[in-house]
């Protein structure tokens, strides 16, 4: 009888403990069109932010985003269905032929040297392949003879072919670049560096036949997407809102993420990605206010969307100067990267429609405007407290970054005003050594300076917002509200020396 207790009992743990039954909790819950948006996103941003020294890790980084884009490409259904369909194919192949080619000849080649592919197209990588899976997982339940599901299948492929466009050109951006400065450091020596007058003038040795073939894959998708992006995202299918909770989730689970980012060793390379969160859940705020107030459910003011502003326009200058401190191949933590983009993608699914900004009267109308806002307003009220951690990193000793970037600030800082120029008058900051060498060299005072100035703005743009903020939220939880403001309140005092927060935005909060 024992035994057979022992067995029956056995039987349920195993049920009870079979990994395929336990929830998720960090699970990524992103649609395939969602994550193809975060995909164009992070493309976007590599082109405003590339740089020519960048350039070798973009070419180490793009044989594999090709090789990830071409499975998902492959993996979509309806392959060969409708007009067209190998006319269709045949640019993802020549891409795929161009990059398989680069990925040979890196190995072989004297430059660049071997190093790890930039974090942004490794970024883009495993969100293509996670979309992959996703679409091998469940591709086969899509009626792909609908009108509907073959216009939407069509606006994926158009989503990924811009994509790989974007991240192209800005390989080939870089490479410019990089090429110029090449020719920069050559002049004024015995072997000066000729411009080139058969292709681009900077497509200089070694980066002349690297520009060539991304100047070929560019013009291979640029084909593809000629006269048909804009009419195939016309066809992308929006599913409607059916958890009207996803931005209160998306933005508890930032808050903890930020905090154990913060909280690790390598903070310094994830500053970046919480400033800019910071900034796009304060410019998502601005856009629920306006509908919240269009609809009557907010009273209009005009204190609160000032305040926001100011507040995000703080988290955006410090994410400006937190990137001068970042080093080309510094990782970013998965789960502060997860994170950010669920908080875009539960933003984007309520304020737009497609490729646009919602009009104000659909945004009001959709069922998450309301849990979306009280949320939003209550994250705006503890952003204070993440702001004062943030200062808290910038007073961390031993601040580094690279020489170029880190030589540029500190003298624009002390024209602008914003740093105190030396005693002794003009001082070269970072040595012209150490630049050339692109190497990483400890701050300089006047970063150092602005970066803690940038912080102070952005404490004090924070605790308006969040003063404004207590004074709108629809549903105010009093005593959690009250305790967030005593534990401001202690830490403001405990940190006064090195923050200061004027008295009259305590009394506000």
């Amino acid at each position: 009888m024992d035994a057979d207790r022992r067995r029956g009992f056995a039987d349920v743990d195993d049920a009870l403990f079979d990994t395929t039954q336990i929830p998720l909790t960090s699970r990524d819950i992103r649609t395939v069109g969602e994550l193809l948006h975060d995909v164009d996103h992070t493309a976007r941003h590599l082109l405003m932010d590339v740089a020519g020294d960048d350039a070798g890790r973009l070419l180490h980084g793009w044989p594999d985003l090709v090789t990830a884009a071409s499975s998902l490409w492959s993996s979509l259904p309806g392959q060969g269905f409708g007009a067209g369909a190998h006319t269709r194919d045949e640019p993802i192949t020549r891409l795929v032929s161009v990059g398989d080619a680069i990925g040979r000849s890196l190995g072989s080649s004297s430059w660049p040297q071997a190093s790890r592919p930039d974090r942004r197209m490794t970024q883009m990588t495993r969100t293509l392949g996670h979309a992959s899976d996703l679409v091998h997982r469940y591709g086969a339940d899509i009626p792909v003879q609908r009108a509907e599901s073959f216009r939407d299948l069509e606006a994926a492929r158009a989503r990924i072919m811009h994509a790989l466009y974007v991240s192209a050109h800005a390989v080939g951006v870089s490479l410019h670049q990089h090429g110029h400065s090449r020719y920069q450091a050559a002049l004024g020596t015995n072997r000066p560096i000729e411009l080139n007058r058969r292709h681009s003038p900077y497509a200089v040795p070694p980066t002349t036949e690297w520009i060539r073939r991304m100047a070929v894959s560019e013009a291979a998708a640029g084909r593809y997407l000629d006269g048909r992006f804009t009419q195939a995202l016309r066809g992308e299918a929006n599913r409607p809102i059916e958890d009207d909770t996803r931005i209160s989730r998306a933005l508890a689970g930032w808050d903890i993420q930020a905090h154990r980012t913060l909280a690790s060793d390598a903070w310094p390379t994830n500053m970046v990605l919480i400033a800019r969160t910071q900034g796009l859940i304060a410019g998502a705020a601005m856009v629920l206010v306006d509908a919240a107030q269009h609809a009557g459910h907010l009273e209009p003011t005009d204190r609160l969307s000032p305040t926001i502003a100011e507040a995000g326009r703080a988290w955006s200058n410090l994410a400006s100067r937190w990137g001068d401190l970042t080093a080309p191949d510094d990782r970013l933590d998965p789960d502060l990267m997860r994170t950010a983009a669920e908080v875009r993608a539960a933003y984007r699914e309520l304020t737009h429609a497609s490729t646009t900004m919602a009009s104000l009267d659909v945004i009001a109308a959709g069922p998450g405007l309301l849990p979306g806002i009280d949320a939003t307003l209550h994250t705006l009220e503890s952003s204070s407290e993440l702001a004062y951690v943030v200062a808290e990193k910038a007073e961390a000793p031993n601040l580094t970054g690279p020489a170029r970037a880190l030589s540029i600030r500190a003298h624009n800082d002390i024209e602008a005003g914003l740093a105190t120029q030396a005693p002794d008058g003009d001082v070269v900051w970072v040595s012209p050594h150490d630049i050339l060498a692109r190497r990483i060299v400890p701050a300089p005072r006047p970063v150092v300076d602005g970066l803690r100035q940038a912080n102070l703005r952005t404490v004090d743009a924070c605790h308006s917002a969040a003063s404004a903020s207590a004074a709108y939220c629809r549903t105010p939880k009093a005593s959690l509200v009250q305790q967030d403001a005593g534990v401001l309140e202690q830490r403001a005092a405990e940190r006064q020396p090195r923050v200061h927060v004027p008295p009259e935005r305590h009394r506000g909060r």
